[in-house]
């Protein structure tokens, strides 16, 4: 931290700057797409949201709608802080061009990346869940576990979209679109293989266990989800090269399953933590395993790419 005087201790500037009202334009945009997210949502599925929320207080469809709604935030958080070179933009003005040229790529930007949920939506259904019908789950058994589930990949893809759109721009919305679309195909490839990973791992049949309902191993397997999201974008953010990614995606397989391993023998050393998740369906357990996941995932994106 810089050193702080009396005067910048005191100082208006900072304060003053929070009401720059090109701030607040952002701020009514990012409620613009946050509500074209939740249209987009209604349009690819198959039941009526407010219904689910409302009528039939649906929570499972609550858990993965928040997850949805958490990572359009996180795209809009990596959109955001998005650099375009001032060198690209017209000399008329470049100040206007600027702003307007930030409210494109902001609303392009989002809108990309509520498709590509959209995708992870298809590939959670199709591929990571195959052996049963979302929809079913969600809407007519109200599966928590598989909303959980829903939602970590939701958040795990977000953050690896935002990690993919950081920083400044190539200057060719087509090439930056490529590259996005590259690393979201990455995101769901590793989410496959951890999963197959997690299934090893684990002493039950993970889609058995969440097909009968039982909330803690969806939970458990969600919330890792994310951490494994946000475990490969700090590399993103730091490096481009995907066999360093590839390496460092097999090394932070290893400390997760590690983790786990801790948490067994450790943090909760009375009972098994896999009889805790499937026997006992104690969703806290799950609850302690994604958290360590998180807190992990936090700390390997300090230390090795800080």
């Amino acid at each position: 931290m810089d050193t702080i005087t009396l005067s910048d201790f005191f100082g208006i500037e900072d304060a003053t700057a929070l009401l720059d009202p090109s701030s607040f334009v952002f701020l009514a945009l990012s409620i613009l797409i946050l509500w074209i997210g939740k249209m987009v949502n209604d349009f690819c599925t198959p039941y009526s949201l407010g219904e689910e929320l409302t009528s039939k207080d649906n929570k499972a469809i609550a858990v993965s709608f928040s997850g949805y709604m958490l990572a359009i935030s996180i795209i809009l958080w990596g959109v955001l802080r998005q650099d375009i070179p001032v060198e690209d933009l017209p000399n008329v003005n470049p100040g206007k061009q600027l702003f307007l040229r930030d409210i494109g790529a902001t609303l392009l930007w989002s809108l990309f990346g509520i498709a590509l949920l959209q995708i992870a939506r298809i590939i959670n259904d199709k591929v990571l869940l195959r052996r049963f019908s979302n929809v079913k789950e969600l809407v007519e058994d109200q599966n928590i576990g598989t909303g959980a589930v829903q939602a970590g990949a939701y958040i795990g893809s977000a953050f690896m979209i935002q990690a993919a759109t950081y920083g400044e721009t190539s200057g060719s919305l087509g090439r930056d679109i490529l590259v996005t679309l590259a690393y979201f195909v990455v995101s769901q490839l590793a989410f496959v293989l951890f999963a197959m990973v997690y299934q090893k791992l684990s002493a039950y049949d993970l889609h058995d266990e969440i097909e009968r309902d039982n909330a803690a191993a969806g939970l458990g397997f969600g919330i890792t989800l994310s951490a494994v999201g946000i475990i490969l974008s700090s590399y993103i953010v730091s490096s481009s090269s995907i066999l360093g990614l590839a390496l460092w995606f097999v090394i932070c397989v290893f400390l997760l399953s590690v983790c786990r391993f801790a948490i067994d023998r450790f943090i909760l050393p009375g009972s098994p933590l896999d009889d805790e998740i499937s026997k006992d369906r104690n969703w806290g357990a799950a609850l302690i395993e994604g958290a360590a996941a998180i807190g992990l995932a936090l700390i390997l994106s300090t230390l090795f790419h800080s």
